[in-house]
């Protein structure tokens, strides 16, 4: 008995209690936890870290703020949605803006702040601005647009 308080007495120098740590996880960093996708929480938990670091206290993302980002995409804030990250499939928007890149393919911004870009070349959609369009989550992490004839594309978000 006696050999084992010293023992005691040393394994809690080396291992401090871990509990109070869960307590000081930030709630953006928690917000992020419950996405399966990985792109989506790799981009969350991206986003979260430089608030922190840059000493920012934004909102935590909303479902429609993450839906398609990577880990580039550093997305702004919208308002918070009741839908759950791991239910969203498909969110919608008006076309506020609509350009060709010098590749011809069509770049959208939306009025949520999302600019998403085709990915299909041989595809030709018919939209335009003001459009409501939406963006469907697909197969294999990619996401299509469809346009008011039912033709859709591949399209990828980029901002």
């Amino acid at each position: 008995m006696k050999v084992l308080i010293p023992l005691v007495a040393i394994a809690a120098l080396f291992f401090p209690c871990a509990a109070p740590a869960a307590d000081v996880v930030p709630e953006r960093v928690k917000a992020c936890i419950s996405m399966r996708r990985d792109a989506e929480r790799l981009a969350c938990f991206d986003r979260a870290v430089a608030d922190l670091e840059g000493g920012t206290q934004a909102p935590a993302a909303s479902p429609e703020d993450m839906f398609g980002a990577n880990s580039v995409i550093n997305a702004a804030s919208a308002a918070n949605q009741p839908t759950k990250r791991e239910d969203l499939k498909q969110i919608s928007g008006v076309i506020t803006s609509l350009r060709h890149g010098d590749d011809g393919m069509i770049v959208v911004d939306l009025d949520n702040g999302q600019s998403w870009r085709q990915q299909d070349r041989e595809v030709a959609l018919m939209i335009a601005a003001g459009d409501t369009v939406t963006v469907t989550r697909a197969s294999l992490g990619t996401f299509r647009i469809a346009d008011k004839r039912g033709r859709s594309a591949r399209f990828k978000r980029v901002r």
